[in-house]
């Protein structure tokens, strides 16, 4: 069975709050099929800072739409081939997180340079961790459920 793309996914949407703060979570309940996929023993995590300008903690409208196009960007470079799978994003007051799991760090990273070539530099750092189980996914669900 093949992951399906980001695009076509149906995804689902979790609000709440952490210490006071707001939180949205925006994750993909169908892949949960594929938790522990050896082929993606690695989590990568996109995080874009912003500063609060709204009492909602959330970014702005503009704001918003900039990240919209960044993450088209990113899918439609590594989506295609399913290097990198995007599971979840997680919005804090104040940050954004686009949590992939990658087969190909190197390559991932590659791709990721030329897709954002033609973007003006951005507030952007980036994490990998081992996560071969999945379980930062895992735990997602089990916050959503």
């Amino acid at each position: 069975m093949e992951i399906p793309s980001a695009e076509t996914s149906a995804w689902n949407i979790a609000e709440g709050t952490n210490e006071g703060e707001p939180r949205l979570i925006r994750y993909r309940p169908d892949l949960e099929l594929f938790l522990g996929s050896s082929n993606y023993p690695q989590r990568l995590v996109i995080i874009w800072d912003y500063e609060i300008d709204n009492s909602s903690g959330m970014p702005s409208e503009q704001l918003s739409e900039e990240m919209k196009d960044f993450e088209d960007a990113l899918v439609g470079a590594l989506d295609p081939d399913r290097i990198a799978i995007l599971a979840f994003v997680l919005t804090n007051a104040g940050s954004r997180e686009w949590h992939y799991y990658v087969s190909d760090i190197q390559e991932v990273g590659n791709k990721i340079n030329l897709a954002l070539s033609s973007f003006p530099k951005l507030p952007l750092h980036l994490q990998v961790e081992d996560d071969p189980d999945w379980e930062q996914i895992s735990v997602v669900y089990n916050i959503c459920k």
